[in-house]
């Protein structure tokens, strides 16, 4: 992680304590011909609208003192959501027991996409294992290039 990401990620963490609220997600990339710095906040009850405003204006003025960013961009503050992007070791432990979709950068088992429920994280070895339809498939982490949780009709 780039020096500069990690001060955007202390100081969200800083003022997420303040909201009972902890950092999901933290995305700083150019997208089309703007630097976007978005955040994705999450807390023990459902994040509503007014926990993204409320976040928002505050990280808005801690990045203003900080001065930390120094060109023109856009502060995104939402939930992950129910479909949840799996990133980092944490949101693969956290997942286990739930339906994932996986895509990986290259074929696995004649595959490069899976859906199904992920059912362990080996943090020693760095890869998941999903069941599908009865079937274990072991996927190493670098091989995966999007990971998302998915709504199931139970």
């Amino acid at each position: 992680m780039s020096k500069k990401r990690e001060q955007m990620k202390k100081l969200a963490e800083g003022v997420l304590e303040n909201f009972s609220s902890e950092l999901y997600l933290l995305e700083w990339e150019k997208r089309g011909g703007e630097w976007v710095l978005e955040l994705l906040i999450d807390k023990e009850e459902p994040v509503t609208t007014s926990d993204c405003a409320d976040v928002s204006n505050r990280v808005s003025e801690e990045l203003d003192k900080s001065d930390l960013i120094q060109k023109e961009f856009v502060l995104q503050v939402s939930s992950p959501g129910v479909e949840r992007p799996l990133v980092d070791s944490r949101h693969f432990k956290s997942a286990v027991g739930e339906r994932v979709e996986i895509n990986t950068y290259g074929p696995i088992e004649n595959s490069k996409n899976f859906v199904g429920d992920l059912s362990s994280y080996d943090e020693d070895n760095e890869e998941i294992e999903l069941e599908i339809d009865g079937k274990c498939v072991r996927i190493p982490l670098d091989s995966v290039s999007k990971a998302t949780t998915k709504m199931t009709d139970q």
